[in-house]
Parts: C-alpha cells; structure tokens; sequence
C-alpha cells in the first residue's frame, strides 16, 4: 500500500511533463524527442483524438494489456475495458470543466486475463503537428487491490477474532465476578457458621470432641473443664483410653475400629475418670469420618454428656421395684388371714351344694333341673374363688413395668376388694369420691395396686388410736387435664407434721411399731416411674392428704 502512494507521485508528474512538453508554444522540442519521452513513460500512456479514437499506444500499454500498437491504432480505447466508457464526451464534455477524470477501470488483456487498473485522463492542447486531445495514463493495481482486499479481510477476521475474545473476555470476566461473590458470600456464611458453631460449642453442655483413629484428643470443646476437671489444652494429644474404665475399653475400641460399609454413627455409654479420680457414666454420640481412597476411618467425633444421674436414678428406680417385691411379699403373713376368710366362704358354699347334690342324687326320685340349678350355684362360687386366688397371684407376681389400659376407678375398687377384711376387722369405714369424667390411663396394674394398698393400709394403721366411730378413709379420683388425673387419699388420723414430711422417704423411717418404712418411699418410685408426681400435704386445720398424679399416656 505504502508502494502504491510513493508511485502515484511520479505517475502524475510523467503526466504533466508530457503535457508541458506538448505544448509547442513553449517548448521548443521535436516530435522525436516528444515520442522518445512517451514511449519511456514506464506506465501505459494512450493518446486519444477527441472522438476517443486512439492515435498512440506505448510500450507500456502494450505489457499491460498485450495489444501491440499497430493492433489497436484508430480503435476505441474501450477494447480493452469490460466496460465501455463515453470517452468522446469526456474528452469534450468532462475534461474542458475537471481537467482531470480518474477511475478504477476493470480490463482485459489480450489473452483474456482480467484485472484492475487506475485510469487518468488529461487534455492536451492540439498543435499542427500532433492531433492528440488527451492522455489517458493507466497504472495497473490489480496486485495492490488484491493485497489491500487480503488485509481488509485480514483485517475483518482480526476484528471478529478480536471481538470473540472481547466477548469471551466479557464471559469470562462476569463468571470471575459471579465466582468471586460466590466465594465471597461462602466465605461469609462459613464465617458466619464458625462463630455459631464456636458459639454453640462454648455453650454447650455436652463435650465436643474430635479424635485420631488411634483414640488421640484432636479437640476438646470448653465444657471439659466442667465434665471432666480437664481443660481442653490438657486434653490434646493424649489418648481417650487412658481415661476410660478398663471394662468398657473394648466396647470402645471396638466401634473406633470398625471399617467402613457399617454405620458410621453409633451411641455408646461408658465409664468415664475425671481428673479428681472418680469415674462417671457418659454417652457419647459418634460419628465416624472415613478416607475415600483408603475406605479407612479418618476422624472420629464425638458428643459427649454425663448421663451418671440417669444410670442412677434407673438403678434406685430397679431397687423401688425389687423393695415392692419385698413388701408385697412381706404382706403376704398380714393379709392371708384375710385371703383365707375370702376364699373359704366360696369353697365352704361349694362343699355343701355338692354334698347337697349327692344326697339328691341319692334319692332315686329327683329331678333332674333342680340337680343342674344347684351345679350352676356351685360353679359361679369356684369361679369366685379363682378370681381371688388369681388377684392374690398376680399381687404377688415380679416383673417389670408392663402398662396396660387401665381404669383407675376400677383399680380402686378391686384393691379396696383386697383389703376388705382388714377394714372390717379395724372397722375402718371407706368413701368414695370417683369421678366418672376420668380418663382411662397407661399403668401397670399391680405396681398400682401396690401404691393403693400401701396407702389404705397406713391409713388403717395411722387411726388405731382413735374412735372406732371416727375412722374414715375417704378416696377421690378426678381428672386434672386433658393429659393427666389425680388419685387423692385422706383420712381422719393425725395425719403428717410439717418436719415429717421431709422424712417420710427417708429410708427405714417409720412412725409404726412394727412398720418397715419402706411404704412410701416404694409409693413415690412407682408413681415417678410412671411419669407421675406423689405430694404429701401436711396436717393443717385438720386436713392432711396423699395426692398422686399421674399422665394419661
């Protein structure tokens, strides 16, 4: 390109100087000179008379289009151009006005081959000796094209190819961006849930911990201080087993060593030792974290709390059991005086129908309807006596806490059954105050019983000292809510002062001669054991009361 405008220069001073050199007015030049000049004229150089004819052709014109000069002499100059230009009008028209005419012109050479030439025209001044009116100077440019429409293309595809990576600079730039607020905000929210979590962890009750699969203290959360006597700085490094009770060691190490395709999450209770030297029961929630590659376990953690009062109050609460087992069994001598009257008046009553029956039978006329009645008589009281017999036995039965739909009311009433000999023989009167709102509950029915009997039973034994007129135990259920009822029991004895009742559950502690201060406290654990509460009320204004409430389900 650069090439082309340093050529053009000397391409329009060749023109000019022809021109002045024309002129014969001025220059005083012969014809050969003139002709010598054109034909050195490196570009193509037309001369046309002023109907377009051409009237000279130089070498020039002849490399550039193949035509010799004697082929195209007295032809139009539009021989060698695709086009026809009206180069008369031009001549006489544009040139006398322009006193230029310029064109990119397409041509064709002689042998066919086309291309692209730059044309100027000029007039020139006629003289005597030479008739040209113009020069028409072509200077081919098909090379220069070509190469200006390669960069032009080279250009475009570099501004497309620029504008893609403009473009995917773009894309990729907002994905950074999106990226880098992702990241931000993740980094945030991790924050954000490493200070909940130290939060949490700080005060949290239970101990946070993280292990090595060998049992080493990775991390110990503050709360160790307070469960275990250990910091949790004194604690890193150093191996859970050291502290854990030598019998639970295996059941640890058997869950720290469990490969992966098991549950990775395990609850274990153990025997822990604190720092002062005493050991206390823990259970520990752990979960196993475990190597992908290796299908190893990596990380152990672990959340860990002091369930010590829990194992203890399930012992105390087994030994309430195995104590009312003990009282029942213990009330067996007082209440089988009591069991033998309920039970000999059914089989006395058997013994007679049946004698009754064989002398009838006996007697060769008898009828044999009268024999049947006497046989129902006596089946209805042997089933009255396996209904006793079945009572005593299941009151005397040990076992476990087995909850059934229950009555209360009904409890009552049997339980009252059970007693019954002992109210007459202390003529101990009893009211009742049930409630028919009650709801139905979940208990075991003999533990109840056991609260019910004990009960009666103090009351019979707290009014031994008064008025046989005056003795009354009063019984009242009710419903407390939608969840839960109430069974109250009060009496006409003296009731409880204000001191004992903090004594009462004392182990041993008894107000009775022959009393094994066992009762109450055996009340009190199978009412909590069912969920329940037991309240003493103590003697005011003459009004002492026993209350336990218990849930419906």
């Amino acid at each position: 390109m650069a090439t082309f405008m340093v050529l053009w220069p000397e391409f329009y001073l060749s023109a000019e100087y022809i021109k002045l050199n024309l002129k014969e007015e001025k220059v005083d030049m012969n014809m050969d000179t003139l002709q010598s000049l054109f034909d050195a004229l490196p570009e193509s150089a037309v001369l046309l008379d002023k109907t377009g004819r051409i009237i000279d052709w130089n070498p020039g014109a002849t490399s550039l289009f193949g035509y010799f000069k004697k082929e195209v002499l007295g032809k139009s100059l539009n021989l060698i151009y695709q086009h026809n230009y009206p180069f008369h009008k031009i001549i006489q028209e544009t040139l006398p006005q322009q006193k230029k005419w310029t064109s990119e012109t397409r041509y064709i050479r002689k042998n066919g081959i086309k291309g692209l030439c730059k044309t100027c025209a000029s007039l020139i001044s006629p003289s005597s000796h030479y008739k040209a009116a113009a020069i028409i100077i072509h200077q081919d440019i098909s090379t220069y094209k070509a190469i200006e429409t390669d960069l032009q293309n080279n250009i475009e595809k570099l501004s497309r190819l620029l504008q893609e990576q403009i473009e995917s600079y773009h894309i990729v730039n907002n994905l950074f961006l999106k990226s880098f607020h992702t990241l931000q905000n993740n980094q945030k929210i991790l924050h954000e849930n490493k200070l909940l979590f130290d939060l949490l962890v700080e005060n949290t009750t239970d101990v946070i911990s993280r292990h090595a699969p060998d049992g080493t203290y990775l991390y110990a959360s503050p709360s160790s201080k307070t469960l275990l006597g250990y910091k949790p700085e004194e604690l890193l490094n150093c191996n859970l087993y050291k502290f854990i009770h030598y019998d639970d060691v295996k059941k640890l190490k058997k869950i720290f060593n469990q490969r992966k395709g098991n549950s990775n999450h395990q609850i274990v209770a153990y025997r822990l030792r604190r720092k002062e030297g005493d050991y206390r029961w823990f259970e520990s929630n752990i979960r196993m974290l475990y190597d992908t590659t290796k299908k190893s376990i990596h990380e152990i953690q672990a959340a860990s709390r002091d369930i010590t009062d829990r194992i203890l109050d399930k012992k105390a609460r087994l030994r309430g059991q195995q104590l009312a087992h003990v009282s029942r069994l213990s009330s067996l001598e007082e209440m089988a005086s009591g069991m033998a009257h309920e039970i000999s008046q059914p089989l006395a009553a058997i013994v007679n129908y049946t004698q009754g029956c064989v002398r009838y039978l006996q007697n060769k006329q008898h009828d044999p309807t009268q024999v049947i009645e006497i046989m129902k008589k006596a089946v209805i009281q042997a089933q009255r006596a396996g209904e006793v017999i079945h009572r005593l036995k299941n009151f005397f039965c040990k076992g476990q806490i087995l909850k059934t739909p229950c009555k209360i009311n009904k409890l009552i009433r049997e339980t009252v059954t059970l007693i019954r000999n002992d109210l007459n023989t202390s003529k101990t009167k009893i009211e009742f105050g049930l409630s028919k709102n009650v709801q139905v509950i979940s208990a075991d029915k003999i533990q109840m019983q056991q609260v019910l009997l004990n009960l009666i039973q103090n009351s019979i034994d707290a009014m031994q000292k008064i008025d046989y007129k005056l003795r009354k135990i009063h019984i009242q259920t009710q419903a407390l809510d939608a969840n839960s009822i109430e069974v109250t029991v009060h009496d006409t004895g003296p009731g409880f002062s204000k001191d004992m009742i903090y004594k009462v559950f004392e182990p041993f502690f008894t107000t009775k001669a022959h009393g094994r201060g066992i009762g109450l406290a055996i009340c009190r654990s199978i009412v909590e054991a069912h969920g329940g509460q037991f309240i003493i009320n103590p003697n005011t204004n003459n009004h002492s009361w026993i209350r336990f409430i218990l849930p419906i389900n």
